[in-house]
């Protein structure tokens, strides 16, 4: 018998930026169940914000033409021009606004505030650690997250929890060693993951693969940091928590069609997929053909 999944603590989703921006978002996380990081996409007419002092970090991209970017602090302005890709890293209680001269589309990753902390222990040997402003440079890897995000709303409707969470805790160990004020020094991660506990992690994910897993269970059961379970669990595996359990949903879909007593979409929800089309991408991508050819071959 499976053992009952771990209660959740209610988490507080840091928050969007309404006072901010008067326009709606065109994306967002809001309605997912991200419980660490929230998304929103805007398009933006020329215009500026308010000053604004938020009580989370942001990180913010630029996805949208070139244009020119006015940062109003402490009464100077900088002036620069923001290409496709540009990121912005606004850290908790910082005072700023901005001007740009035309329409403007950007992501803003919204983090909340704790993980930092959290994760600076692991990375730093710090408790505390602050952000440096950072703006109108260019990272790729911020870049790429940000899109992958983006993507992983747009495709499904609501991200999977697992891959948000992986991405997010990629996105903020990026930023701790590299735009912290803290010095960044490598840790090992001690003894790995016993054979024991990653059997413990896999038959868990194998029993839960209809609901929506998160990271922090997951390392909870290898009685391990989130990020050295991410780094354990692929040395290991070879595989990242959340492209395994991909995997495993993708071949409990082809068990399950290969009974040949559900349809499509009942299959696409036994397995934790959202929807019909959510396994399709998935199951051609890792077995090159579709749900249906398998299904009829």
């Amino acid at each position: 018998m499976p053992t009952q999944p771990p209660l959740e603590t209610a988490l507080k989703y840091p928050k969007h930026l309404p006072e901010v921006f008067e326009q709606t978002p065109t994306l967002t996380s809001l309605n997912a169940e991200w419980s660490t990081i929230t998304l929103e996409a805007f398009c933006l007419p020329p215009g500026e914000t308010p000053k604004f002092c938020l009580d989370h970090h942001v990180v913010s991209i630029n996805i949208g033409q070139r244009l020119q970017v006015d940062h109003i602090v402490g009464g100077n302005i900088r002036q620069a021009t923001y290409l496709q890709g540009t990121a912005v890293i606004c850290p908790i209680h910082s005072s700023h606004s901005f001007r740009w001269n035309s329409e403007l589309q950007i992501l803003s990753l919204n983090l909340k505030p704790d993980l930092l902390n959290l994760h600076a222990i692991e990375l730093l040997e710090r408790e505390q650690v602050e952000l440096i402003p950072h703006f109108a440079f260019q990272d790729g890897l911020i870049y790429q997250i940000g899109l992958a995000l983006q993507a992983e709303l747009q495709s499904q409707g609501c991200g999977s929890l697992l891959y948000a969470e992986t991405l997010t805790n990629t996105l903020i160990i990026h930023l701790l060693r590299h735009y912290s004020s803290q010095t960044y020094r490598p840790t090992t991660c001690n003894g790995g993951l016993p054979q024991h506990k990653l059997k413990l992690v896999t038959d868990y994910i194998n029993d839960y693969l209809e609901r929506e897993l998160s990271l922090k269970e997951l390392a909870a059961i290898a009685q391990m940091s989130q990020y050295h379970f991410c780094r354990a669990f692929k040395q290991m595996t070879g595989a990242s928590p959340h492209q395994y359990l991909i995997r495993q949903r993708v071949e409990r879909a082809k068990q399950l069609l290969q009974k040949g007593e559900m349809s499509l979409s009942t299959v696409a929800i036994a397995c934790g997929f959202t929807h019909q089309s959510h396994l399709h991408r998935h199951f051609k991508r890792l077995t090159g053909t579709t749900p249906k050819k398998f299904l009829n071959s």
